[in-house]
């Protein structure tokens, strides 16, 4: 993913005979903070945290999921076996091998365990039939349609004959209207009609990366090619169900925002679903606090799929102004501009476990002001390569033991991310070594970096995950670990930090951030999300405990640690609105503060306004 971010460039007050005073209060604030040291200087201003500014990760669990492939029974025919009958059961014959025809696309060697084993055995005729069940068997476990028969024969030396129908997609019909998609989809369709033969295993990637097309749903079912228009035995005629939602809309309210920036904010989001007929998804949102002129965060995004294996392309932008209400005036405020673009392919999709990578680059400016004059400004250019995985257990997906794929037994997903600062694109300079004062940042008339001992090239490594485990499929134990290294003195937007957005619950965004850290949640729930009915509610009780540690280079002291202990209550009231409220208890105070914080009560609401009915 890429990521530009411009800020407007503004002149150094010092090249301007209008400022010099400004500029001279500058260069005094940011020598007061490094004076006292590098711990004195983290405590000053710091540009609005990434976790306050990245909103577009809105709750998604409103968003429906269908099966990815039905298959109609009778798709390809199963016929009984004669040999069963009793009138047989005194027959026996010496088994010397099997011939198994009807699988040159795949290959014999796939059903030689259906009778290996039975080689040189005398065998009542009946085992033929276990042969033709076991391939058969053998055939349906490596996702083929599959139907063997055993025709009418005389048995020469042992050797027995099987003829195996494989299905073949022969017809496509596609139900239902697509819209300016319909040429992404047909992609995808092709990939499946090209197959000699139809395998559910590699036509589910391509039935799921269809359905990812934003604003389709698409279902396959495969029916018998009628006999009447010269079908062979095996044909089927793979008719696509699609339905499609062109437009979606939701909102969300939460109060999980620091008091000096705003505890309750709202986000209003659009989402576009192929207007270019690329498969492609526009996204609008804005957020702003209850107090507009504490932090308002626009953002814009378009992604689009080239060719037909799930290939994507993507670019967004991002603009936040932020103005800390302190009692008193508000002389700080902070300006933050994001252009990102990047590139991302599935490497393996399926219902049961995904692996995608991205690469892209981030290109970040931030300037914070003191009384209109310009204090830092930060510009970074950061590309990163990422993985994102997840996985739940196969049972689940069967339905088995009353698990499901949406609430399974198991699951596991969780992303892992390198990012490296880069020198280009008018990126800044650091400030030089401390043994030399920071000289490069001294200059008269120069808008230092927000932190002196900062590297705007450094490299970070960061990654997160989630474990669910349910024992019954009403209980859930989850856990929720999170980390970032750096061996360089990061940037603050670069920086890993704890507070109501990542973990520590209950305390501030950026109650602690640092160069590295970790932690993670811990949770028990109890209940499911997944209404009985349609249109119905469900509701799930919750206790958690967070623990987030950070370190920051050349800041002695370390690590500074956050906890807190909690519980809540998750609604799903009719698959459009998705409400959490807990209440949190800060466990100790954070770092700089004069004592441990209140307990808080949080509320994130979730809101599906478009389509309202489905």
């Amino acid at each position: 993913m890429i990521r530009f971010a411009q800020t407007e460039q503004r002149k150094s007050p010092i090249a301007s005979s209008r400022f010099p005073t400004f500029a001279l209060l500058a260069g005094t604030l940011l020598a007061t903070f490094w004076a006292a040291g590098p711990a004195a200087a983290q405590t000053a201003p710091v540009p609005t945290t990434r976790e306050e500014i990245q909103r577009e990760r809105l709750e998604d669990r409103l968003q429906t999921q269908g099966e990815a492939v039905a298959v109609e029974e009778g798709a390809v025919e199963r016929a009984p076996c004669p040999l069963a009958d009793p009138q047989f059961a005194d027959i026996r014959f010496t088994f010397t091998g099997a011939n198994f025809t009807g699988l040159d696309a795949i290959g014999t060697d796939i059903v030689a365990p259906a009778y290996a084993d039975l080689i040189g055995q005398e065998l009542p005729v009946a085992a033929i039939c276990g042969i033709r069940d076991r391939a058969g068997t053998i055939l349906r476990q490596q996702g083929y349609l599959a139907a063997v028969q055993v025709p009418a024969q005389s048995v020469d030396g042992g050797v027995v004959r099987f003829d195996a129908v494989l299905a073949r997609m022969s017809a496509v019909q596609v139900r239902g209207e697509a819209g300016p998609s319909g040429k992404a989809l047909q992609r995808y369709i092709d990939r499946l009609t090209n197959q000699p033969v139809f395998n559910i295993d590699e036509a589910e990637r391509y039935l799921l990366l269809a359905r990812d097309i934003p604003g389709l749903d698409v279902r396959l079912v495969l029916q018998p090619a009628a006999r009447e228009d010269g079908a062979q035995p095996g044909d089927v005629v793979g008719v696509f169900n699609v339905t499609r939602t062109p437009f979606y809309s939701d909102a969300n309210i939460q109060n999980y925002g620091s008091k000096s920036v705003g505890r309750f904010g709202g986000l209003m989001r659009m989402r576009f679903n192929g207007i270019t007929g690329m498969g492609d998804e526009t996204i609008l949102s804005a957020y702003a606090t209850a107090d507009t002129s504490e932090q308002v965060v626009l953002q814009a995004s378009h992604e689009f799929r080239v060719g037909g294996d799930g290939l994507k392309f993507g670019a967004g932008f991002t603009r936040a102004w932020s103005q800390p209400d302190f009692a008193g005036p508000d002389p700080f405020e902070s300006d933050t501009t994001i252009t990102s673009v990047y590139a991302s392919y599935p490497f393996k999709r399926s219902q049961a476990a995904n692996l995608y990578g991205a690469v892209g680059l981030d290109v970040i400016d931030q300037q914070t002001d003191f009384s209109g004059t310009p204090l830092s400004e930060d510009q970074l250019r950061v590309a990163y390569a990422r993985l994102d995985f997840n996985s739940i257990d196969e049972a689940s997906l069967r339905g088995a033991n009353g698990y499901s794929g949406l609430e399974p037994r198991f699951g596991l997903a969780g992303s892992l991310e390198v990012r490296q600062g880069l020198d280009i694109l008018g990126a800044s300079d650091d400030c030089g070594p401390a043994s030399s004062g920071y000289v490069a940042c001294a200059v008269p008339g120069f808008v230092p970096i927000s932190r002196l001992d900062g590297d705007p090239t450094g490299l970070s490594i960061r990654g997160e995950a989630r474990v669910d485990f349910r024992p019954t499929p009403l209980w859930k134990l989850s856990v929720a670990p999170r980390f970032q290294y750096s061996p360089d003195a990061l940037l603050g937007f670069e920086q890993v930090s704890g507070g109501n957005y990542t973990a520590g619950r209950g305390f501030d965004p950026g109650a602690v951030i640092g160069d590295s850290g970790y932690g993670g949640q811990v949770e028990v729930a109890y209940g499911s999300l997944l209404p009985e009915t349609p249109g119905g509610n469900a509701f799930q009780p919750y206790a958690f405990f967070d623990l987030m540690a950070v370190s920051t280079k050349n800041v002695p002291g370390d690590p500074q640690t956050i906890s807190s202990v909690g519980g809540g209550l998750r609604a799903n009231i009719g698959q459009r609105l998705y409400l959490d409220i807990f209440g949190a208890a800060p466990l100790e105070r954070a770092p700089f503060q004069a004592e441990r914080g209140d307990f808080r009560v949080l509320v994130n609401l979730t809101i599906q306004l478009a389509p309202w009915f489905r």
